[in-house]
């Protein structure tokens, strides 16, 4: 039996699939949409409003991107709650049964089979779209540039320690966009705190996304984590979309390096 059906949301957003920017974005916690047939997992609406469920802010900035760079760009469709498509599967963090503190009913207690129903549901149409995409704007020519969207809490935990960082470039084995990318940043913005794999590191384990479709074709890839409390309403995040929009030109204007 299908986790979805007719009436819920699709699991994956394709938009502007044939933009003409070598660029891909992705948005792996676009989302904070439900299946109807799991009842929002037993939790109430302030807490399918939280950091847990998504990534605050990030849905507009994608898109904002995606049409200033013409660039095709692929998000998911529900609640990283349900499963998180920036994690491997079958792995704690990938449906978590407690979050920043707060216990998700609808996670306790689940087989094997409900997993597998939920990671063919959500996260395989996912990167299957992700794959596919890349695939396509490889054999057109031009290896094209993985940009990872995401957003981050302004403290490491409920009442933990405040983290400085506004906005931070992560990056694992490969950095060569992100260093740039960094320098290009900083250089037009030098007032503002920027983190280097900063509010933590891009060579964690624990991401899937970048070192899968990135990391093992070898693209150029850029992985940026926005201040939530900047990008929390529209007119924060279109700010903070312009500036990072900004150094992205720089680096495109001044070629991806080798």
């Amino acid at each position: 039996m299908s986790l979805l059906t007719a009436a819920d949301p699709p699991p994956v957003h394709v938009l502007n699939d044939r933009g003409a920017s070598p660029i891909l974005l992705v948005s792996d916690h676009d989302a904070n949409a439900f299946p109807e047939a799991l009842d929002n997992l037993g939790l109430p609406p302030d807490e399918r409003l939280r950091h847990i469920a998504y990534d605050i802010g990030i849905a507009r900035i994608a898109r904002l991107l995606s049409a200033r760079f013409d660039a095709p760009l692929i998000a998911t469709g529900y609640s990283r709650l349900i499963c998180d498509c920036n994690r491997h599967p079958y792995t704690r963090d990938s449906i978590p049964e407690i979050a920043d503190g707060t216990v998700v009913p609808g996670n306790a207690g689940l087989t094997d089979e409900d997993r597998r129903a939920r990671y063919e549901a959500l996260f395989h149409p996912y990167h299957q779209a992700v794959a596919e995409t890349l695939d396509r704007m490889i054999a057109g020519g031009a290896p094209p540039l993985l940009v990872a969207l995401h957003s981050f809490t302004p403290a490491l935990r409920s009442g933990g320690p405040e983290r400085p960082w506004e906005i931070g470039f992560l990056w694992g084995d490969d950095d060569r966009a992100s260093a740039v990318m960094l320098e290009r940043f900083r250089a037009l913005n030098p007032e503002l705190c920027v983190g280097a794999n900063q509010p933590y590191s891009g060579g964690s384990p624990i991401g899937y996304t970048v070192p899968v479709h990135g990391e093992r074709r070898h693209l150029h890839n850029v992985t940026v984590e926005f201040r939530q409390d900047l990008v929390a309403d529209d007119a924060g995040a279109s700010l903070w979309a312009a500036r990072f929009g900004d150094a992205l030109a720089e680096l495109l204007r001044s070629g991806l390096p080798h």
